[in-house]
């Protein structure tokens, strides 16, 4: 629930502008009615420092009111040259990791809830109150000073984020996170090479009730869910994928009579949230497709910035290499395993890698089955439009030989082998002119780092055994 509703919060522009101006309403109306109600002077114990007369407060009010309006619009212009800016020198996708940034909109809050006070409070200047003295001029000078702060914070916040290897860095952190939960996701279930349905009763698939990206999976509510209805669930789309109306999002596997309701089993679909565009949240790819997007805008000939591509392809490499001892297949998520289960010994297990065989000749009641990231379509998707667009580039093909080096050097065999193949595409891709001269011994020499990696890795398995 409460990640829910911070992912609320970061795509929802306005709220902590509605919020701090709420907020600045309310105390505008507090400090009023405390004006208003309480005569004071300079003999009743107040600090004089910090009491106006009501025609210095209007004044300082008025003032502060068309400064922060200054500040507002300056600060509106700024945003929207970043975001030009985010839009053509990097990618479109990026646009809202300067949107969604908390500081960004607190600064613009700011400056509108002081504005808002400045003007709310002048309503309250009343010429009956005569000589007696207010409070509110000296909060709102408070509040001016705040918003000048926050206007120094904005300005650094600013030029720190147009510079480009700090927005790949935060791009890459957050899909650096992603990674590390899915791969505590994969720990705390049980993998299967392949699914094994059997002959179940009855079988019933769910299609996605709108068309759009998944943008967020519940894997413990819907394993929840098959466990109350005494059925496996089974989720044939993984986050981030493109769904219509049409296409069977849910299967759901019963080994005995069905009982359940309708909208019962309609709650699966409830627990797989589908939007008009790609989130970050649980989608390491989008966030590796930021990265793709801006290497290939840096190397395109309208930017020329070779440089900054050889920067993603690092980046790109080792984000794909935390993926590369990843396994394919599916995993099953249980909710209420009893320890047994969860430390069942290897030799337990059929061939597949699942589950033991009296489990899988009929489908275990009670658990939610999700199909696992295949680290091949990650690693075409990282580089593939790389290659094609920048294979007449040396020092961006050699980054991008060096970035498959570090992924070969935490891949198991199996992905080893992916990297390979992948390599022997890319060779056959390269544009004829690095395939001779002193360009040919750089891509050869990275060609054969590569290479030597899985003759080291079939040793050490021998040694192994």
């Amino acid at each position: 629930m409460l990640k829910k509703l911070q992912l609320m919060i970061r795509k929802r522009v306005w709220f902590y502008p509605a919020l701090i101006s709420g907020l600045s309403f309310i105390l505008a109306f507090g400090v009023g009615w405390f004006d208003l109600s309480q005569v004071l002077s300079s003999g009743d114990g107040f600090p004089t420092l910090f009491l106006t007369s009501v025609d210095l407060a209007k004044t300082i009010l008025s003032v502060i009111a068309g400064s922060l309006m200054t500040m507002t619009t300056f600060t509106f212009s700024t945003t929207m040259v970043v975001l030009t800016t985010y839009a053509s020198q990097f990618s479109p996708r990026t646009v809202e990791n300067f949107l969604s940034d908390d500081d960004t909109m607190k600064v613009l809050g700011v400056f509108m809830g002081g504005f808002v006070y400045a003007i709310i409070t002048l309503m309250f200047m009343r010429n009956s109150l005569g000589d007696h003295l207010v409070v509110s001029a000296t909060i709102g000078i408070a509040f001016a000073l705040v918003c000048l702060v926050q206007f120094m914070v904005y300005i650094q916040h600013v030029g720190s984020y147009i510079q480009t290897h700090n927005l790949i860095q935060r791009i890459f952190d957050e899909a650096e996170e992603n990674i590390e939960a899915y791969h505590g996701l994969q720990k705390r279930c049980e993998r299967l090479e392949r699914l094994e349905t059997g002959d179940q009763a009855f079988v019933v698939r769910l299609k996605s009730r709108r068309y759009g990206y998944i943008q967020r999976i519940e894997h413990e509510k819907l394993a929840a869910l098959a466990r109350s209805l005494g059925c496996r669930v089974v989720v044939e789309k993984i986050n981030g994928q493109f769904v219509t109306d049409e296409t069977p999002l849910v299967v759901l596997y019963f080994d005995r009579e069905m009982t359940a309701e309708a909208g019962e089993m309609e709650k699966a679909l409830d627990y797989i949230a589908i939007g008009s565009e790609k989130l970050e949240y649980q989608n390491f790819n989008f966030s590796i497709q930021k990265i793709v997007e801006i290497a290939l805008r840096a190397i395109s000939p309208g930017i020329n910035d070779p440089n900054t591509a050889r920067h993603c392809l690092k980046m790109l490499g080792v984000l794909v290499s935390r993926l590369a001892s990843l396994e394919g297949g599916y995993f099953v998520y249980s909710v209420g395993a009893s320890s047994t289960e969860k430390t069942q010994e290897p030799e337990e297990r059929n061939e597949s890698g699942g589950r033991s065989g009296s489990e899988e000749a009929g489908v275990p009641k009670g658990d939610a089955v999700f199909e696992a990231v295949d680290f091949k379509q990650e690693l075409y998707a990282g580089f593939y439009q790389i290659v094609h667009y920048g294979r007449s580039d040396v020092s961006v093909m050699l980054s991008l030989l060096k970035a498959l080096r570090f992924v070969m050097e935490k891949a198991s065999m199996e992905n080893r082998r992916a990297v390979l193949s992948f390599l022997e595409v890319l060779w056959s891709k390269l544009d004829p002119a690095l395939l001779e001269g002193y360009d040919r011994d750089l891509l050869e020499k990275e060609r054969a780092d590569i290479q030597a990696l899985i003759a080291l890795g079939k040793q050490a398995g021998s040694v192994r055994l």
